[in-house]
């Protein structure tokens, strides 16, 4: 261990303090060895302090560190808690291990099943007792109200007739006929449900974040907020559960938002009007306020408001057939789009001018993957530091003058990232005489379209981060709140799209970050010198393309993509590396813009290494390490005598290098291919491995975990464990059947 330099000056002149002064004036006066023996001195003891500091957090579940959980666990006897899932997976063991005692004093409750599973896997879940759904005889002098054999139209506003296929039907309390056989206690759940003695467990792994001031988008008549101008539905965040008593309900659960259940939500909020209440979707015109509750409708299933909805618990005379003056919107969320009204007609740009629509919803997905409002700091930060720009040079990264789009108060006039990037520029030339190189960092603070091809020209031995991030207020210890600090910023709660190409030149040992952003173009590196490209948390609707020539070969560059959705990967021959982590490669997505589908990869002179991705399309590559992955489309390597493919599906009829646990086991063998639960890239689900896909697939992943890009995830061990676990609590004579997608 090392104590950095400004805690060794902190405790050495805390130790001075101690003496009297005319032993620090004596020892100034001969030379200072008295400090630097008190330097050594302090030094040590900042280790000794930090080490108990470590040790005091180390007694209480909530602050010990990861590694000491399962010794925490061993105090109160809790046998069976998985290994460690690592940062990727997104859950900790220390919360099963904090409420372990809390799970004993309500063991054989169904409550206590569902909490178990909810912290072992970190995901929101519900459990069901089959035997209340059943449908019963029913008799004159016993009647069962709750278990109706017939279905009431009465219903419709709920979950129980809009929707069966929400949540799987869990949430539907329909009456079922009885089964006899044993609940199935694997992933797919499709037998033995609805027997007496059978409780279930529904976990639902979908990762929900909320999206605000999301502009909407004209594509062929609609209005719609996905980053990719496809329907996709809109999310309402789920509430926090606050005891273990508490079942999880529709409104704890993410689900996608139903239309009636938003209509619901809608006439309350227009009910209390004019007090404010949270609504899962608002939409705003023009950047002003939210829209009325009053004016925002339901499509399909309301019509648009008339003269008197703004007082609806008041008597009013008014015409109940006269429509409301002003804005309204129609929101249809199973596809994720609206429908602007004025004065009663639909918006026409060219009858009512140009006017703008932002929306307010939430978004789901299986994992936080490509371009999104998530918190993406952490991710960031490893692509940043772990940049070949600084490890390679070995030498301290330098972040000089940094400039935010839209300008902010270090530089109001700078509202593009085309002057953004000029202001860099100038940075760069004028200390280029003086300090040549360093970082220097332009964060689009902002979720709106940027229209036109994005040009970057990076000098020699420097490096751009273009980032989606905000300079955020602090709040100090006072209570006040300070200004933003130019640099300081978070990456988080944006999605800007660049609508068009961005052109990168690089000069010798340049290097460019790109996180956060969606393109709706190519990332098209030309001839030059870049060292680093490296695309982090990003959505491409095009290609990584990387051209060279004799003059600027790009020979030493090396490519990464992050935790991204790329449309495909084309490399000129000379440049060295490329690798691919935790990402999606799919040529479909250039179809979306108007393009056509390529190859995955083509890259026949670069050593291409894979991890944990999902890749649709031909791959080429001269040398290949792939690990964890799904390569669904023919891979052809050059060198087939180095690399290795590790527990990874490769399409039947590829050239690879030796296999290890690989589907199938060699080249000239044949299997069935993995199956998914939705290949649109708008969708949730996009692309998870459906439950019918081969175990050898499911749990052919290192760590037993599934191939793919949701390997991080380590859903099957989190699964594995919750049916571990949670045995223990299962009332006498009951079975349990724990189900996710």
């Amino acid at each position: 261990m090392t104590v950095d330099d400004a805690r060794r000056d902190e405790r050495t002149a805390y130790l001075a303090s101690l003496l009297p002064a005319h032993v620090l004036e004596r020892d100034a006066e001969t030379g200072g060895l008295l400090r630097l023996l008190l330097g050594a001195v302090a030094g040590e003891l900042a280790l000794v302090e930090d080490d108990l500091e470590r040790l005091y957090d180390s007694w209480f579940v909530e602050t010990a560190p990861e590694w000491v959980v399962p010794y925490l666990a061993d105090l109160v006897g809790l046998v069976g808690l998985p290994g460690d899932l690592g940062p990727g997976a997104g859950v900790s063991r220390r919360g099963v291990v904090a409420n372990t005692v809390s799970y004993r004093q309500r063991k054989g409750t169904v409550a206590v099943l569902e909490q178990v599973v909810r912290d072992v896997t970190g995901w929101p879940a519900t459990a069901v007792e089959f035997y209340r759904l059943l449908a019963t005889t029913g008799h004159m002098n016993h009647v069962r109200l709750d278990r109706p054999a017939l279905a009431s139209v009465r219903g419709a506003a709920t979950v129980e007739l809009e929707s069966p296929a929400l949540a799987r039907g869990v949430l539907t309390r329909l009456a079922h006929t009885g089964e006899v056989r044993h609940v199935d206690p694997g992933e797919t759940g499709g037998r033995g449900r609805y027997g007496i003695p059978n409780v279930g467990i529904f976990v639902f792994p979908v990762q929900v974040s909320e999206a605000t001031g999301i502009p909407a988008h004209l594509v062929d008549d609609a209005w719609l907020t996905s980053p990719l101008d496809r329907p996709s539905p809109w999310f309402a965040p789920p509430t926090t559960e606050e005891t273990i008593e508490h079942l999880a309900v529709e409104s704890d659960l993410p689900v996608p938002l139903r239309p009636r259940r938003l209509l619901a939500l809608l006439a309350d909020a227009r009910a209390t009007w004019p007090v404010e209440t949270r609504l899962p979707v608002a939409v705003s015109v023009d950047d002003d306020d939210p829209l009325q509750p009053y004016r925002v409708r339901v499509c399909g299933l309301e019509d648009l408001a008339t003269v008197g909805a703004a007082t609806p618990r008041d008597a009013t005379d008014d015409d109940p057939n006269v429509v409301l003056d002003g804005w309204q919107v129609m929101l249809d969320p199973v596809e994720g789009r609206l429908q602007p009204y004025v004065d009663g007609v639909p918006y026409d740009a060219a009858v009512h001018g140009d006017h703008t629509f932002h929306v307010d919803h939430a978004v789901g997905a299986v994992a936080d993957v490509g371009a999104g409002t998530y918190d993406r700091s952490a991710a960031h930060e490893d692509a940043r530091d772990g940049d070949p720009f600084v490890v390679l040079e070995e030498r301290r990264d330098r972040f000089d003058d940094q400039a935010r789009v839209p300008g902010g108060p270090a530089n109001p006039s700078i509202d593009t990232i085309a002057k953004a990037l000029t202001a860099v520029s100038t940075g760069w030339a004028v200390d280029a005489a003086i300090r040549p190189g360093g970082t220097r960092v332009v964060s689009i603070a902002t979720s709106e379209d940027h229209v036109g091809d994005v040009v970057v020209g990076i000098p020699e031995e420097s490096r751009l981060i273009l980032v989606a991030a905000e300079w955020k207020e602090r709040t100090l210890l006072s209570g006040d709140v300070a200004a933003p600090v130019p640099g300081i910023y978070t990456a988080e709660g944006l999605r800007p799209r660049i609508v068009g190409d961005i052109l990168v030149t690089g000069g010798d040992g340049s290097a460019l970050l790109l996180d956060g952003l969606v393109v709706l173009g190519d990332v098209h590196v030309e001839a030059g010198g870049l060292r680093s490209l490296t695309v982090s948390q990003c959505t491409l609707a095009g290609r990584i393309v990387v051209d060279g020539d004799d003059a600027g070969p790009n020979r030493a560059l090396n490519v990464s993509v992050l935790r991204s959705l790329v449309g495909g990967v084309e490399l000129v021959e000379t440049v060295p590396t490329l690798t691919a982590t935790d990402s999606v490669i799919d040529p479909r997505l250039t179809t979306i813009g108007g393009g056509t589908a390529g190859p995955a990869i083509l890259a026949n002179g670069t050593s291409t290494e894979i991890s944990g991705s999902t890749l649709f399309g031909t791959l080429d590559c001269r040398l290949l390490e792939v690990t964890s992955s799904v390569c669904d489309g023919v891979v052809t390597v050059v060198d087939r005598q180095r690399g290795c493919a590790r527990f990874s599906f490769l399409h039947p009829g590829s050239r690879a290098p030796r296999r290890f646990r690989c589907v199938p086991a060699s080249d000239s063998a044949t299997a069935v291919g993995p199956s998914y639960l939705s290949l649109d890239p708008a969708s949730p689900f996009y692309p998870a491995l459906a439950p019918s896909t081969s175990a050898a697939i499911r749990r052919g992943g290192e760590y037993g975990a599934e191939m793919g890009v949701h390997h991080h995830l380590r859903r099957p061990e989190r699964m594995d464990a919750a049916r571990r676990l949670v045995a223990p609590y299962l009332p006498a004579g009951m079975q349990i059947g724990i189900f996710g997608s």
